[in-house]
């Protein structure tokens, strides 16, 4: 009996070696100028993008704020200061946004009397409305 269960393996054996080289010869070819060709282009040259003067304002409030958030208070005036001058280069003059303009150069001040004062959670608190105002400002 063990013969026969052996001799049918090996007969199953066969016939599913016979189907696989059967099924394997039978693939579609594929079609001269069709075949899947795989380039490798050059490293892609870094993009020169100047900031949006809106974008560095965000940057530099985001910087104020993450100094204000390690304590670093000098560095936090330093940033404050130069948030000022470009908020000065940056305004539009009354081009329809007078109200903002202003409420936001109340704003920078709230910032500075926040910095002077070493007011972490003040500065935290004038950054996000500061923010929220450069947001709409841009848009």
């Amino acid at each position: 009996m063990n013969r026969k269960l052996l001799a049918a393996a090996v007969v199953l054996g066969l016939a599913l070696l016979a189907a696989t080289f059967r099924f394997a010869s039978q693939r579609p070819q594929p079609t001269p100028g069709r075949e899947i060709l795989f380039l490798q282009e050059e490293a892609p040259t870094p993009l020169s993008v100047t900031k949006r003067p809106l974008a560095e304002l965000q940057d530099r409030l985001d910087a104020l704020s993450q100094a204000a958030l390690e304590g670093s208070w000098p560095q936090a005036l330093r940033l404050q200061q130069q948030l000022q001058e470009l908020w000065e280069r940056v305004r539009t003059r009354g081009q329809g946004r007078l109200d903002m303009e202003r409420r936001i150069d109340e704003l920078l001040q709230a910032l500075q009397q926040a910095v002077l004062s070493q007011d972490g959670r003040g500065v935290l608190q004038t950054a996000q409305e500061l923010t929220g105002l450069i947001g709409r400002l841009g848009a």
